[in-house]
Formats: C-alpha cells, sequence, structure tokens
C-alpha cells in the first residue's frame, strides 16, 4: 500500500472501547447528537461528545447534518455511522484490543437477552468453496443489517454479532 492512501485507512484500535462500539452500531440506523447519544446510552453529553468526536477523527463517522439549537449556542452536530469505514480498516495494529472491547460489549448484549433466536459455535473443517459460500452468506447478512437498521426504539432491538475465523492448522 503506497504512503497516500495509508492516510485514508480508519484505525481499528479507535474502535477498542466498549463504549465506542455502542456509539457506532447505535449510528448505524440513525444520525444523532451527542446529547441524544448521551440520552440513549445512559451516559454523560460530555462523554458522548468526545466518543463522537474521536470516531469521526478515526473515520468510523460521519458529520451528517448541523440542527439549529433555539436560543444561543453552537448548532447540534448529527453524526452516522460511515458503512465505507469496514472497506479502509487498517488490520495491521490494534485487533486484540478490538476483540477485547467486543467480547466485554457481547457479555452486556447477552445479559440484556430477551430471546435468543440462533446461535452456534464450531470448529470445523470445510471444503475450501464451502467456507467462501458461508463467509459470503454472513457478509450478505451483515450488510442488510446495516442497510436496514433504523432509529433506536423503531421496531426490535436486535444484536448480531458475526465472528469468522480462519483457523491454522497446528498439525
Amino acid at each position: 500500500m503506497s504512503l497516500e492512501n495509508q492516510d485514508d485507512l480508519v484505525p481499528l484500535r479507535a474502535l477498542a472501547n466498549p463504549l465506542r462500539i455502542r456509539i457506532v452500531s447505535l449510528l448505524t440506523g440513525a444520525s444523532m447528537s451527542a446529547t441524544e447519544v448521551a440520552d440513549e446510552l445512559g451516559i454523560a453529553h460530555a462523554s458522548a461528545s468526545y466518543h463522537l468526536r474521536q470516531l469521526a477523527k478515526a473515520g468510523f463517522l460521519q458529520q451528517t447534518e448541523e440542527r439549529p439549537r433555539a436560543g444561543k449556542g453552537r448548532p447540534q452536530l448529527l453524526y452516522r455511522y460511515d458503512p465505507s469505514s469496514g472497506e479502509r480498516l487498517d488490520r495491521s495494529e490494534g485487533q486484540q484490543l478490538l476483540h477485547q472491547a467486543m467480547s466485554t460489549d457481547l457479555a452486556r448484549r447477552l445479559a440484556e437477552t430477551a430471546r435468543r433466536r440462533t446461535s452456534m459455535d464450531a470448529e470445523v473443517w470445510l471444503a475450501r468453496p464451502v467456507w467462501e459460500e458461508i463467509v459470503g452468506l454472513i457478509d450478505q447478512a451483515v450488510a442488510l443489517l446495516h442497510d436496514k437498521a433504523g432509529p433506536p426504539h423503531d421496531g426490535v432491538k436486535v444484536s448480531m454479532t458475526a465472528l469468522l475465523l480462519e483457523l491454522r492448522d497446528e498439525r
């Protein structure tokens, strides 16, 4: 990769915080302000604002618009998840930190589960074409989830975690 393209990379380690994972998930379905994010996640406005700025600076979020405030003060900035950030992830570092943050957030979501729809765990051997088909199907499901996600409280609150790993053959 050339040096000029490295500036376009999204640093994976910027997501290595369970709260930031929740913010990115929340902003997949709707553009929101720091106040709305803070209210939805039950955190301080200053914390929401800080994390939104950091995620935007890292390339995970894009500012979508400014909402004028009644009275004085700066307009509210609205942010939304940038789905193209997934294609620009810098996978050279930060993966272990991200996986730890994902595990922490998964534990939170499991504790909040009202109804388990499906789950599976497997460590198996598959023919390469079958494995590639499965990866493609999961990619389609992830794209559909992001494409159809709506604003908070508009529909069923769901969680999807997809982690497909190609393991080393230690024999």
